[in-house]
């Protein structure tokens, strides 16, 4: 597991994670769109459904704000045990900002780079002299154009938490969080052939008509009681619930220079999520061995609602990018109604998961970490459709339930060095096919992905780390598959197979230089698949999975001045297919950061003055076959600690 801090995260000056993402050596930023929602890649498989304080989430309306964050995890490997199935290469668990024991008054101003100026007050504290009681506050406003021409950007967020030590066995807390979010954002591509073209990532090819906007409301509570010296209950809930006006923008390449503009008015629609888990814990010996057992159960549910007219299409034909950024907005009531049927549920995603986990010590070089899981997994679709006679009924159902086993054997030869071996199975959910395929409606077999790991950790010194980890991960391989019919086939042919190495160091190595860096080596391929219509994908490489990857990211302060840091890191990325039959292709890039920081005293007051410099070489790039990258961007702050 990789830990970003809170400071890395400050540093940063990120305004989402794809700047984390980008920066830890282990994950594959691959851009955005619509919805602000970052999509990354762990060991080639996508890891965007988030873990928020460790409770899974089915579904999540976008991304996290910076400003509520902690420290962020990400765990490497097929972590079903932990969260139940849907997350085959990893997971990233957000932990969220909680109260604090001593007073905190900070005030952060700054720029996130264009004229994206925001204010952030980040408030902690115990109300009581006993401190039993705590709080939290965060508020943040952002507003401005964007480093991409014509993408503006604008964000509210207030975040509040409280906890209470209701004994000295007995802990309990809850946060909230409302996020506003607005903005144009970046177009999605399509239809190249060959090498994507290099096109200018500074630049917007869409309207600024085409918008998206969200807004939720989110509450966590948690409890945590040691009952006595062998068992200790945890148990949390969340519950969650936003609307979203989206029209999103697709440009498909047709040749020549020219393309197909698609717009999607999807009006409002609406998403909730809730869940929660129970776990108990108990520590015992048992025939000269210590024990750590864990029986728990989690269940977490997300679902879906729009109006049965709740979606309008527009399409410019043949028009060049240029033509592509100034499109009129069209006359949407011309195309249909939109929006005049209530909104009903159209469809649900419920994951449930028990498990048993012991967690053995044999003596101080031998350990074992045993359990297995009842995951189910279950997917839900509803008729709703314009004069529909049986809209909010169900359409279409999936529901499978499988035993995964967890086994993993830890050996330390000696005390600064732990090495392990590991045999997981996850239960990924099947897939009913969507209404813009052939076969709509038909539901795909559900399967069971596996994982086997070796891998070591050794601690240099008291503050450097280094690991290493060989890995090999099987799992079902979907698709589309294209046939003289007007709409492809969607369907399950084969398996996905990716194995690799990954290393990393991090630390410091010197009293003034800090590292975080390391790579990824990875074969993927596709196996065991039966010819099909566009042509054989037996041995072709998976999509929007660079195989090779090497980052570096370093701080050193100068010895000379007390509290001025250079930072500054580079950042490979290798290439990757844009589709099935790998005839696409976005080649390799590697990016570069740079900046400062000073740590001073104003009057009496702590301050801390950041400026980095993203894609410091303007690299024009492609996070994904479908996705540009980030353009130079300059971005600033300045925090005070009252």
């Amino acid at each position: 597991m990789t830990v970003i801090s809170k400071d890395l995260i400050e540093n940063s000056v990120a305004v989402n994670m794809s700047q984390i993402f980008k920066m830890s050596p282990l994950t594959q930023d691959l851009g955005r769109t619509y919805m602000d929602t970052v999509n990354v890649s762990i060991r080639g498989f996508s890891g965007s459904a988030p873990v928020i304080d460790g409770i899974p989430y089915a579904l999540s309306l976008g991304s996290m704000s910076m400003e509520e964050i902690e420290r962020v995890e990400i765990i490497n490997g097929t972590s079903g045990f932990l969260y139940g199935g849907g997350r085959v290469g990893g997971a990233v668990n957000y932990v969220i900002k909680s109260p604090t024991q001593q007073d905190l008054r900070n005030i952060t101003i700054g720029n996130y780079g264009g004229e994206q100026y925001y204010g952030h007050i980040d408030l902690g504290g115990k109300f009581d002299e006993k401190g039993k009681f705590g709080y939290r506050v965060n508020l943040m406003y952002q507003d401005g154009e964007t480093p991409i021409k014509n993408i503006d950007k604008e964000q509210k967020v207030a975040s509040v938490a409280l906890d209470w030590q209701i004994t000295d066995n007995v802990y309990a807390d809850v946060k909230y969080n409302h996020r506003y979010y607005k903005s144009n954002n970046q177009v999605s591509f399509g239809g190249f052939s060959g090498e994507n073209p290099k096109l200018d990532v500074g630049e917007q090819y869409k309207p600024d008509w085409a918008y998206d906007e969200k807004e939720h409301d989110r509450v966590i509570a948690s409890l945590k009681w040691a009952i006595n010296d062998i068992f200790t209950l945890r148990t949390s809930a969340f519950y969650e619930d936003g609307t979203y006006n989206l029209i999103s923008s697709g440009l498909n390449y047709l040749g020549n220079g020219l393309y197909n503009q698609n717009f999607w008015n999807y009006g409002e629609r609406d998403t909730s999520s809730y869940g929660g888990n129970v776990f108990l814990d108990s520590e015992f010996s048992l025939l000269n061995t210590e024990h750590l057992l864990t029986l728990g159960y989690s269940e977490n549910y997300s679902d879906f609602s729009v109006s049965a007219d709740g979606f309008l299409g527009h399409t410019q034909s043949g028009i060049t990018l240029e033509q592509a950024k100034n499109t009129a907005k069209p006359n949407w009531s011309s195309k249909g109604t939109l929006g005049t049927y209530p909104k009903i549920k159209a469809g649900d995603t419920i994951y449930k998961n028990i498990l048993i986990g012991d967690d053995i010590t044999f003596n101080e070089q031998w350990s074992a970490m045993v359990g297995v899981n009842y995951a189910t997994a279950i997917n839900e679709n509803y008729h709703n459709t314009v004069g529909g006679t049986n809209n909010g009924e169900l359409k279409t159902k999936y529901d499978e339930s499988e035993w995964t086993p967890t086994l993993s054997l830890i050996y330390k030869p000696i005390e600064y060095l732990t090495t392990y071996a590991t045999y997981m199975e996850s239960l990924e959910q099947g897939t009913i096919v969507g209404d813009t395929y052939a076969n709509r409606g038909e539901i795909l077999a559900p399967y069971v992905s596996k994982q086997y790991e070796v891998g070591a950790k050794y601690n240099l010194n008291e503050s450097v780390l280094l690991t290493g980890a060989l890995f090999r991960i099987e799992k079902a391989n979907f698709y589309e598959e294209h046939s003289t019919n007007s709409l492809p086939i969607y369907t399950q042919n084969g398996e996905q197979i990716h194995q690799g190495l990954e290393l990393t160091a991090t630390g410091k190595v010197t009293d003034n230089l800090t590292i975080f860096g390391g790579g990824v080596l990875m074969d993927l391929n596709v196996k065991n698949t039966t010819h099909w219509s566009d042509g054989n994908i037996k041995d072709k490489k998976p999509t929007n999975a660079a195989s090779k990857m090497a980052k570096i990211y370093a701080e050193y302060e100068i010895p000379q001045i007390k509290g001025l840091f250079l930072t500054g890191g580079a950042y490979y990325t290798g290439k990757k297919y844009g589709n099935e039959t790998n005839t696409n292709y976005v080649p390799s890039y590697t990016l570069f950061d740079a900046g400062l920081r000073y740590k001073t005293k104003l009057d009496k007051y702590p301050t801390t003055f950041i400026v980095n410099v993203q894609n410091l070489t303007d690299e024009d790039y492609w996070a994904s076959s479908s996705v540009l990258g980030d353009p130079r961007t300059v971005a600033f702050s300045m925090k005070m600690e009252f």
